[in-house]
């Protein structure tokens, strides 16, 4: 084994080290809800990601015995699993002849891209579909490279799990369907699409074992769960833009909690002037288009599935989540489409290390959750309390994994909330003005000052004008570098 090698191997330790050690200090409503349904045997099977809860519960089947918290060892397996994708990467990027000191440097550029170090330090869904479809991107170049009908075979396979973790990833799976059509050769194409037909197999297995039939409107309800709880496909001027910024946060950290923390401290600045200047430097090394691309058909099939992926994710109102391959692939084509990029992406990683471990690795690590939890403490320690939460599925789903009582009543949506699901408001105000009549305390953490986020632009001054018609007086504050952040009592106006 070379040094290089040696290199690789500790790069893969290193990433362990981060993602183990500094996992997401407030995890979110997926996250705790997902935990939640794993610790009491909820819902096992979620259809968007069919397999992940169940993967779940058997890896912390034991651990769960021995006495640790589930949502913990949830975070170790996508920990695990993220330095799998690592693993794999350098594999394929190997079998594209790539030189070593490029393995290594596309390596860290991905296992430290905002997405994946995200996803790879919480309890989410999106890293384990990620390595069963990198998988099948390594048989698939060991099929282009060899003709063998038995790689067709295995990246059907490791693409149908991929699916079967989350659906999202049926866009990658189309990318393949679609280069084996236009190679012509029909026999492989068969083989792809009849063992693809076992995805489809599996959620019938799941819905009858569910429901115990297989309706049609069994199958419909179960597949199309989250659009009829609201979720909703389409374009519009505000999803655009959070679909190009979002492209942007896949690959670095973009958040108002940012300015906060160079509000709180001027030295938070700079991480973002070293990652700047490098950046600006690294222009002067940019990379030629090369003009004789080695393995094209893996090439293009690739920056296909990027485009699909980034336009499904356009009608999906710009959504993160399905933008986590994005980069990964990005960072894999880039030497393909250019020659003599390696000192263009070290600089590049530079810029990548110091702006996403400052910015994002180690803020999220250290945020509280504080808030939350005194809001969680007083709806389920006292009867007479209501709660109006700017996020009520997250306090619900922390109640519910702390509790196992997974119908929380005392806690309300935000008059944002409901503005923006097209509810009606005034049935807030009847709860509030019944709560006060019946001497019940009200809390809210709907208002005052947070940071420029995706969720305060998209509600605007919605929260603050509904609570202008009531007194709102602090009760608790907690100040960190990410800012402050307060719940409020709320009383008549005198």
């Amino acid at each position: 084994m070379s040094s290089r090698n040696y290199l690789s191997w500790i790069i893969l330790i290193l990433f362990l080290f981060l993602y183990l050690f500094f996992p997401s200090g407030s995890s979110t409503t997926d996250a705790w809800y997902s935990a939640a349904s794993i610790k009491y045997n909820g819902e096992i099977f979620h259809p968007h990601h069919l397999l992940y809860n169940a993967l779940g519960y058997v890896f912390c089947y034991l651990p769960e015995k021995a006495g640790f918290d589930v949502l913990t060892s949830l975070k170790v397996l996508n920990a695990l699993l993220a330095v799998s994708v690592l693993f794999i990467i350098q594999r394929l990027l190997r079998l594209l002849n790539f030189k070593e000191i490029l393995v290594v440097v596309i390596t860290s550029l991905i296992g430290l891209s905002f997405s994946v170090m995200r996803y790879a330090t919480e309890n989410e869904t999106y890293i384990v579909p990620l390595f069963f479809a990198l998988v099948a991107s390594y048989t698939f170049l060991k099929y282009i490279t060899t003709g063998e009908n038995r790689f067709v075979l295995f990246t059907g396979i490791w693409m149908t799990i991929a699916v079967l973790f989350h659906q999202v990833y049926f866009f990658w799976w189309l990318g393949y369907l679609i280069s084996f059509i236009s190679a012509g050769r029909k026999t492989h194409l068969l083989t792809y699409i009849l063992i693809s037909l076992s995805g489809p197999l599996i959620y019938m297995l799941v819905i009858f074992i569910i429901s115990g039939n297989l309706r049609q409107e069994t199958v419909v309800s179960f597949i199309l769960g989250d659009m009829k709880e609201g979720a909703r496909l389409g374009l519009s001027g505000r999803g655009l833009l959070f679909s190009f910024v979002n492209l942007l946060r896949s690959f670095v950290q973009v958040h108002g909690y940012m300015f906060n923390m160079i509000r709180s401290n001027i030295l938070f600045v700079l991480p973002g002037i070293i990652s700047v200047f490098v950046a600006a430097l690294s222009l002067l090394r940019f990379p030629e288009k090369n003009k004789n691309i080695k393995n094209p058909r893996f090439a293009y099939t690739h920056l296909m599935i990027i485009i699909m992926q980034f336009i499904f994710a356009m009608f999906a109102a710009g959504n993160a989540e399905f933008m986590v391959m994005i980069p990964v692939l990005v960072f894999i084509l880039v030497p393909i489409f250019t020659v003599n990029c390696e000192k263009f992406l070290s600089m590049i990683l530079v810029c990548v290390a110091f702006w996403n471990i400052s910015y994002g690795l180690l803020p999220l690590h250290f945020k509280s959750s504080a808030p939350e939890q005194f809001l969680c403490d007083v709806s389920f320690q006292k009867q007479d309390v209501v709660v109006i939460a700017s996020d009520d599925q997250l306090l619900k789903s922390m109640l519910y994994y702390r509790t196992g009582n997974n119908d929380i009543r005392n806690i309300y949506k935000s008059p944002a909330t409901l503005e923006i699901k097209g509810l009606e408001i005034k049935t807030l105000e009847f709860v509030i003005d019944d709560a006060l009549k019946a001497g019940s305390t009200i809390y809210t953490d709907c208002t005052g000052s947070n940071a420029v986020s995706r969720a305060s632009i998209i509600e605007g001054d919605l929260n603050a004008d509904f609570f202008r018609k009531y007194e709102t007086r602090p009760v608790k504050t907690w100040e960190s570098t990410l800012g402050v952040r307060s719940v409020y009592k709320i009383t008549k106006k005198l």
